[in-house]
């Protein structure tokens, strides 16, 4: 009987096939209101989500955003804090004047300034755009400076030039405007 029942619970624990990732997520995408510099209303009128899932170490997000204004491209962050106050953008617990320009990630270089910094996602005649990217600057559930659940996902109003903001000579002592138009929390399946 015991036997059975160590065969039972050994089964049980393969069902996984080799490419399943190991934790998954979503971010479910709502619009956002401005109320003050710092304080948003969120509305229930849905804009897409983001789906994460991480295999060993490598975090792959997939944002599907629909009812955006046609043939538009948006930025997309990650920040600190929850949609109504969204706080700083993430930048895995360094200071905001430390660049990710040169970090790694998949061995190649990161390009961008803040370990948070998603990318653009275009936006085509229909309202709709999907964007996927990997990163094993990220993790899911790992409770450490690289986890990035309970974050919020944040959906600009313009894109950004991630290149510009990595070139050495460029000033850094500056703010860049850019409407928040939606936002979702990073929550485990």
């Amino acid at each position: 009987m015991i036997t059975l029942l160590l065969l039972l619970v050994s089964c049980k624990e393969d069902t996984k096939t080799p490419d399943q990732p190991d934790t998954t997520a979503t971010a479910y995408l709502y619009g956002m209101l401005s109320v003050t510099d710092s304080t948003y209303l969120v509305g229930e009128a849905p804009y897409g989500q983001a789906t994460f899932s991480q295999k060993d170490s490598v975090v792959t997000i997939t944002i599907a955003l629909e009812h955006f204004p046609p043939n538009t491209i948006h930025a997309v962050h990650l920040h600190q804090g929850g949609c109504e106050m969204p706080g700083m953008h993430w930048n895995l617990g360094e200071p905001m004047t430390t660049r990710f320009c040169n970090e790694t990630s998949l061995g190649i270089p990161w390009a961008k300034p803040m370990a948070g910094d998603v990318g653009n996602v275009s936006v085509s005649y229909d309202g709709s755009g999907v964007f996927t990217i990997k990163t094993d600057l990220w993790r899911l559930g790992s409770q450490d400076h690289r986890d990035i659940l309970g974050l919020s996902i944040i959906i600009h109003e313009a894109y950004e030039d991630f290149i510009t903001e990595c070139d050495p000579s460029h000033t850094h002592n500056h703010t860049h405007p850019n409407a928040k138009v939606a936002c979702g929390i990073i929550t485990l399946d």
